[in-house]
């Protein structure tokens, strides 16, 4: 029988968030009453109003969503640290290297990656069984497994788990499963958890920062994690509120919300052009032409003629022979 709660299991709570029988309910950060109560020696309060839980799960949705996340990288953290523990892979550097007819023996492999790479397989063999009893068998890995054989074994639970993962996470069983992913151990871990290994050998998925700020605490401290395989989710996890999302989430809002900007390369510093705007289409202006000058030839002028060839009784030209018409 499963059991309902309202609450995260993991006793999650909202910061500043208080019950009204909280001593620190509506009491201000630095005031008279604040110090009054830390005199008295009463521990301050963080907030302790639960955070709501996932619908149908135990978890709230920053839990539900890390836990899956971490869980999905397990079958490659396993693979990881196994590449490294290969024997035959291995260097020594903290040693002078000399020329020997010697045989170069294999470094030894650190306990610690082989500890944590049996302790991640059999956690993952143990869930898996919970939800597929065929998969019960062997709990860690074989002596000297390869890396792409261990990366299959670790999938194959992997993909089970998470094919049922709502219902696992809908019973009190996913607070044991949460401790075995997202428990961090101070100092040299008993039994290695997800987030032990992954912060001492972390996977090269290179993150970027996202430009857009996070949707919960408002700081631009969203961490990008691109897929890792084909098919895989790009993730977003705010560093300083803990929000997390994919791109799968809200019907791929923040996908487009968290998308890179690539710079035209053409741009100058980094620049990003705008499209272009359409035009009206406008004819195009035809090539200058030189005029030519046309150089028409002036009509002649009139004859000037001497006083003495005009009549002086008609003002008429006066006859080739001094005569004219007139009798003048």
């Amino acid at each position: 029988m499963t059991l309902r709660s309202e609450g995260c299991i993991r006793g999650c709570t909202l910061p500043d968030v208080h019950f009204a029988q909280c001593p620190w309910f509506m009491v201000e950060e630095d005031s008279e009453r604040a110090k009054e109560l830390l005199k008295q020696g009463v521990r301050p309060c963080g907030g302790c109003a639960p955070r709501v839980a996932r619908e149908g799960v135990m978890l709230c949705e920053g839990c539900y969503r890390r836990l899956r996340r971490l869980l999905g990288d397990t079958a490659d953290l396993i693979a990881h640290l196994r590449s490294q523990a290969d024997p035959l892979k291995a260097a020594v550097y903290d040693r002078v290297m000399v020329s020997s007819s010697r045989p170069e023996l294999p470094a030894p492999v650190p306990a610690d990656l082989i500890d944590a790479s049996q302790d991640l397989m059999r956690m993952l063999r143990d869930w898996a069984v919970v939800v597929d009893e065929g998969l019960a068998g062997r709990r860690g890995l074989a002596a000297g497994v390869e890396t792409a054989e261990a990366f299959d074994d670790a999938d194959l639970c992997l993909q089970a788990i998470l094919a049922d993962f709502d219902t696992l996470a809908n019973r009190v069983e996913i607070r044991d499963l949460s401790d075995a992913v997202v428990h961090r151990h101070v100092g040299d871990p008993e039994w290695w958890s997800v987030v032990d290994a992954l912060s001492k050998w972390p996977l090269d998925d290179q993150p970027r920062w996202a430009k857009n700020p996070c949707p919960e605490c408002d700081c631009k401290t969203v961490r990008v994690r691109p897929p890792r395989r084909k098919g895989d989710t790009a993730s977003y996890r705010c560093t300083t509120c803990e929000w997390e999302s994919d791109d799968r989430a809200d019907d791929g809002f923040w996908a487009e919300a968290f998308a890179e900007l690539i710079p035209d390369a053409d741009a100058p510093g980094g620049v990003v052009r705008a499209p272009a705007e359409p035009t009206a289409h406008v004819a195009p202006v035809p090539p200058a032409v030189r005029p030519v000058i046309v150089r028409k030839p002036l009509p002649p002028l009139a004859p000037q003629l001497p006083p003495s060839a005009v009549c002086p009784e008609c003002f008429t030209q006066r006859a080739v022979n001094g005569g004219c018409v007139c009798g003048g």
